[in-house]
């Protein structure tokens, strides 16, 4: 089948799929009276027909569609909210494979049928998605392990729904719709995380990386990786028996779970800018002793430093009243689209807070104001970035799972500790040789650099080159005092520069020592003030002439 061919196969199904939903929902919005029937989730209402019968047709069109919705439910700044709503109810489930199927797919990765390979395999699948199923194993040695095992030839169905969704992007691109909903950001995000998920070296690496920055909570477990049974297309890992959040039905309240979930899903985030990006009842698990297991990395947040600074401020400010911090926040973390009425932003942070805060313990939450920062910025006109949707639905979801088991749950006073030791940890030098050289050598050779980076500035200001443009004449006087203070301010930087990295050198004791003092940072900081002295005479005669 050629690929063109396959393309308008698909369009067809797509059209066909959308139109006989559509018009279903036309049909239910015309009717007066709302048909009689049951609420397709359970313990909700039916909601608005066109956005219902769209999520229907989305998890008809299969796991592309399926994803892709999903993703939309985080970005209620792109989609109207009660469609972001709607798509968070989407359901991935699928019947599962043939055993036959399996057996060809673990030879296919493996090299052998999975009798072979496993002592014992379950064929009997534990879970079951449009992406992959679980089953469980025992390895030759005894372990217990879950295998996931990918679903046949998904990566051409990938390929050409992509394709096809894309096409369609480009032709809404310059549409009101286009515009509004910002397809080609939503569908390169997504081509990013499909990719990522349909890789499953991706999810074992992440999985590695969670357990390791787990190590400082003992009663948080994450599976081990079993990377001779790991293929793009396969991932073995341990099997934790325990019981799902999803199926928990215990009475009273279980403080020290509520707010070990709370740490699990936030202390990553602070260690180093990661979180587990899908954290719903399926992937939590109450392990005996206490302990809590989270499986499935398949979809995992990354955010820099700044976006990890601001978070922090953002817990703190909340914790404190600080409304100047939450709206300095909004600002920082944002790209304001038109000017904005500062005095009305604060007023409206000011509401915010207070109706967020001024509430009796067990409701004081971070799920409200990141709701109500999504409406104060959507007001003010600022465009706030994906991932700090993707991180509220993570805090959002897991404050909803926390307070499932302890209602008066403050995720507050719980996050406040973890951000204040974050931002100290911002404060204080850092101890390993190594990286205090480097980073030393690293700013330092960005001070050497900026007197270059200064004449190139100003020969393209001599020559007319940068986007503000002076003509004049006479300003000769002008650039010989920007070239001397301009070289007064490099040698006073690269000296400070040279002081400080001898400073760091002697603070973590690298190279070879007299005493108890480094020879190397003792030899920086006499070379800082020699050159420092010889920079200053050259200035000096440079001036006379």
């Amino acid at each position: 089948m050629t690929r063109h061919y396959r393309y308008l196969q698909r369009y067809t199904e797509v059209a066909t799929v959308l139109l006989r939903h559509g018009w279903q929902a036309y049909r239910e919005t015309r009717t007066c009276r709302a048909p009689a029937r049951r609420p397709l989730v359970a313990g909700r209402e039916p909601g608005v027909p066109v956005y219902r019968h769209l999520r229907l047709a989305f998890e008809e069109l299969g796991p592309v569609f399926i994803k892709l919705g999903q993703l939309l439910s985080t970005r209620p700044d792109l989609i109207p909210a009660e469609m972001a709503a709607e798509f968070s109810y989407l359901q991935d489930r699928v019947r599962p494979l043939a055993p036959d199927v399996i057996r060809q797919q673990v030879f296919r990765e493996l090299g052998a049928a999975p009798e072979e390979v496993f002592s014992h395999f379950d064929y009997q699948p534990l879970a079951a998605a449009s992406i992959a199923q679980v089953h469980r194993a025992r390895l030759p040695n005894g372990r217990e392990v879950a295998v996931k095992v990918q679903r046949p030839q998904l990566d051409g169905v990938v390929v050409t729904d992509l394709a096809v969704l894309e096409n369609l992007g480009r032709r809404f691109k310059g549409t009101v719709v286009g515009r509004i909903c910002a397809l080609e950001e939503i569908l390169a995000t997504f081509r990013r995380q499909i990719e990522r998920e349909l890789d499953f070296t991706v999810e074992a690496l992440a999985t590695e990386n969670f357990r390791r920055l787990y190590r400082e909570f003992p009663q948080i477990v994450v599976p081990r990786v079993y990377w001779d049974y790991t293929t793009r297309c396969l991932l073995t890992m341990d099997y934790l028996a325990g019981e799902r959040l999803s199926d928990w039905y215990g009475e009273g309240t279980d403080c020290q779970r509520a707010a070990l979930l709370i740490k699990a899903l936030l202390a990553p985030f602070f260690q180093e800018g990661i979180f587990h990006g899908d954290p719903h009842p399926g992937n939590i698990l109450f392990l005996p002793g206490g302990r809590l297991g989270l499986i499935d990395f398949g979809i995992v947040g990354r955010l820099d430093e700044d976006f990890r600074y601001q978070a922090a401020r953002l817990i703190l400010g909340l914790q404190e009243r600080d409304l100047q911090a939450v709206m300095e926040v909004t600002l920082k973390l944002g790209k304001p689209m038109a000017a904005v009425d500062y005095q009305a932003l604060y007023e409206d942070t000011a509401e915010l807070v207070d109706r967020v805060t001024g509430m009796s313990k067990g409701d004081l939450n971070l799920a409200g104001l990141l709701l109500g920062m999504v409406e104060l910025a959507r007001r003010h006109n600022i465009r706030m970035p994906g991932t700090f949707f993707v991180l509220g639905r993570t805090i959002m979801e897991g404050e909803s799972l926390a307070r499932r088991l302890d209602p008066s749950l403050d995720l507050v006073q719980v996050s406040g500790p973890l951000a204040a030791s974050y931002l100290r940890s911002r404060l204080r030098p850092n101890p390993t040789p190594g990286r205090t050289y480097h980073r030393a050598a690293s700013t330092l050779q960005d001070l050497l650099e900026l007197p270059r980076d200064i004449s190139r500035s100003l020969d393209k200001l001599a020559r007319g080159q940068l986007t503000t443009i002076f003509v004049h004449r006479g300003l000769e006087t002008l650039y010989h005092r920007l070239d001397m203070v301009s070289a007064r301010l490099s040698a006073a930087l690269i000296v400070a520069a040279l002081i400080g990295a001898g400073a760091l050198i002697l603070h973590a004791g690298a190279g070879p020592k007299t005493g108890s003092l480094s020879l190397l940072g003792l030899g920086v900081l006499g070379g800082a003030l020699i050159l420092g002295g010889l920079w200053s005479l050259l200035l000096k005669v440079g001036q006379k002439d």
